[in-house]
């Protein structure tokens, strides 16, 4: 939970977003302020690119800010409908690439031919299968010196909840978790942890550099940023790793900022 299918039902429902995904900023103050203030930040190193990957890009919300940054950028999405979106919304921009795929590969990419790939507030939703595919993938399509931000789910460093979660149906745990019976899982992968993704991206040739772990709406770390490059990379160093339990204080700064 959540899978593939479950996932390619939810984003192409015209339902799940209600403001093209902006509605998931509120706590940023707004799309530009979290860009700006939490994520341009943390990847502003690596800007610009010659050729940017968005992996599940979904309406665009942070491709339009990408689309800056790059001489090609490469919008991938599992969904046909977000694809469709994002072609109708970036339609002036003619450096940008739009492909639909099945949720795990990047066969329309040639071997060592992305400089930056970047993915957030989406693969949270991909359980482990589909982040060891996507690294696996990024090991063959980013350049030698190319590297990878991620935003992906760390539930799985929390155990049993997992196992409850698997053994419910979605309504009876939302109703649970409504009621504050079982932790808010935010619709993250079980099966998806820091150290898994750290363990699997070493088995792609594309180890961690930076993982930072980040509480998201709750309490408890349910989020990491990993970020990836290949073996002998010019970024290549050892694993720094940061627990940053006030991920959100940092939001809600970053939205008092905006008010002023």
């Amino acid at each position: 939970m959540p899978s593939i299918q479950q996932n390619l039902r939810a984003w192409s429902d015209e339902k799940s977003w209600v403001v093209h995904g902006d509605e998931w900023s509120t706590a940023w103050g707004g799309t530009a302020a979290q860009w700006q203030g939490a994520i341009l930040p943390r990847i502003r190193d690596y800007l610009p690119a010659h050729h940017i990957l968005e992996i599940a890009p979904g309406h665009g919300r942070w491709t339009q800010f990408l689309a800056t940054q790059a001489d090609t950028l490469t919008l991938v999405d599992l969904s046909p409908r977000c694809i469709a979106v994002c072609r109708e919304r970036f339609a002036e921009m003619g450096h940008l690439r739009y492909h639909v795929n099945d949720g795990r590969s990047l066969t329309m990419l040639p071997d060592q031919s992305v400089d930056f790939a970047f993915s957030f507030d989406s693969l949270v939703h991909a359980e482990l299968p589909v982040i060891e595919s996507y690294l696996r993938e990024l090991g063959r399509v980013l350049t030698p010196n190319g590297i990878a931000f991620l935003h992906h789910s760390n539930l799985g460093a929390f155990g049993a909840p997992g196992v409850t979660r698997r053994q419910l149906p979605d309504f009876l745990y939302g109703a649970l978790m409504a009621r504050g019976l079982v932790p808010q899982d935010h619709w993250r992968a079980y099966s998806v942890s820091a150290d898994l993704v750290r363990d699997l991206a070493v088995s792609a040739g594309v180890p961690c550099i930076r993982q930072e772990l980040v509480n998201w709406g709750c309490d408890r770390l349910i989020d990491c940023f990993s970020t990836v490059t290949p073996i002998g990379s010019r970024w290549a160093r050892p694993l720094e790793r940061v627990a940053n339990s006030g991920f959100m204080a940092e939001a809600a700064a970053i939205r008092a900022g905006v008010g002023r």
